[in-house]
Formats: C-alpha cells, structure tokens, sequence
C-alpha cells in the first residue's frame, strides 16, 4: 500500500511492461539501496504469481463478485476490515504482556504516514524497536486483493500472498537493514496508472517473531523472486522455531477512482 518521490520513471515502465509481481523492498542492502527503496512495492520481478486462497481468513470473501459492493467494498471486506483492527489491538494486549513476562517485545515507531491517497496510493514507514539482541526480527506477511480495469474486469494481485521477511538485530539492538530511522516501507504506487486497477480492495496483515536462529540457514534468501521482499531476506515458507508472536500489524485499503472524484481511504496500525 505505498509511494515515493521519485518513481515517475519505474511507474511509467510498470504501466507499459505490466509484470506480475508487486515489488515490497523495504529496506535492504545494495549497492545503491536508496535506488531500490524508490522502487518499493512497485512491480519489480515477473517470476511468480500466485492466486488468493480461497479460504482467506482476511475478510475477502472468495465469490466478491456476486458480493453487494457497499461504498467501495463488499460485505464481506466490510466484516474483515472491521475484525482486523480489533483482533491486531486484542492480540497485542497479549503479547505486551508476553514481552514483560519473556523480556523480549518488538514496538514500531511510524516516521511517514500512514497517508491514503488517490487511485490506491499509499505511504506508510516505519522503524522498528525491539528489547532483544543479537537475533533476528522475523515479519510475516499475509496479503489480499480484489481489483477491477475500467472495462469491469478482474486485475490480477501484483503482491505475494504469503511470504516472511527478516532483519538482523545486534547486540545493541539496532535493527538493520535501515535508512535513517526507517526499517519497513509498506508503500503503493498509483494502482489506476500502474496496474490499470480503477476500483479495488486491499488488506495486508502481518505478525512479528524475534528468533535467535539465521533465517539464511532455514532458507531465507535476498532479492527473492518469489517474494514482495526485494533486498531483505524472505521465504515463502514458514520456519520452525519462530516461537510466539511479538506484535501484529495490519494496513487496509480500497479505493474507487471510476467516479468524478476518486475515494481511498483505510485504516492501518500499530
């Protein structure tokens, strides 16, 4: 859900290219990783598309096109953009309560936004704290995604369903990869000019693991073309040993620019 300054030129080759995957790079180590970090979340890699399970917890019901569509939304996007903020703000009750019990709790500090604007745009950065050492922070990333063209037919998702991310923490405690104070962008370029999506919804959800083992052992791999995770290390299979979840977070769009004024608007937390 995300947008930089300086994109202009990625946006127009993705209008005019169309590859199939969303590019999510967050922060990772390159040669010029500001370059990279402008290219977040934008469509970056052709090697892997995969559909939305049909069993989806997020609220996007499977049959949305035979969904009553209620400004912008369906019933169903409605009854899980509703459920999404209250079950991340009820399960990091627990694991603040964890955290204090286990002495390792993972916070974010939002540096940008989180700003909704036209035609899908979306901007939101974040750092993240954590009182553990000398591990890794472990994201995992469940997204969903219900578009249309201008012609009424379905856009197919540029984003990964599923996959995990991580960042290394040093004795210290700082978190890197990092620009600045921010660690994880969750931006998205204008979805009308870039993807040809006009109207749509958009939700992604996330958990937090802090893990003393090398993610890169467990086959977590930089620029990862089967994952949104660019530069980061990032897998599409789930690790054993990750233990409990130290924080949830969630962002939440949808958008409908095929009217005289075009709306989005959303939630997104903590």
């Amino acid at each position: 859900m995300h947008t930089f300054a300086d994109k202009s030129k990625t946006a127009r080759q993705g209008a005019s290219v169309r590859p199939k995957t969303l590019r999510r790079t967050h922060i990772g180590h390159s040669d010029d990783v500001r370059a990279i970090l402008h290219a977040q979340r934008m469509i970056g890699n052709q090697a892997k598309q995969e559909s939305i399970a049909a069993d989806s917890t997020r609220g996007l019901k499977p049959d949305v096109e035979e969904d009553e569509i209620i400004r912008g939304r369906t019933s169903g996007e409605i009854i899980g953009d509703i459920a999404r903020p209250i079950g991340t703000t009820l399960g990091n009750v627990v694991t603040s309560a964890t955290g204090v019990l286990t002495g390792i709790s993972i916070s974010t500090k939002t540096n940008k936004g989180p700003t909704w604007n036209s035609h899908g745009a979306f901007v939101w950065h974040v750092g993240f704290n954590t009182t553990g050492r000398s591990g890794w922070i472990i994201q995992d990333v469940v997204n969903t995604w219900r578009a249309k063209d201008a012609q009424g037919n379905a856009v197919a998702s540029p984003l990964t369903p599923h996959f995990l991310e991580a960042w290394t923490v040093d004795n210290k405690g700082k978190v890197t990869p990092n620009i600045s104070a921010d660690n994880d962008y969750w931006d998205n370029p204008n979805l009308k000019t870039t993807y040809g999506a006009v109207e749509g919804h958009l939700a992604t959800r996330a958990k937090l693991y802090f893990t003393k083992t090398n993610p890169a052992t467990q086959g977590f791999i930089k620029n990862n073309p089967a994952t949104n995770a660019s530069g980061l290390l990032s897998s599409t299979k789930t690790p054993a040993g990750l233990g409990i979840v130290r924080l949830y977070r969630y962002a939440q769009s949808t958008w409908d620019s095929t009217g005289s004024v075009p709306i989005h608007f959303g939630s997104a937390g903590p």
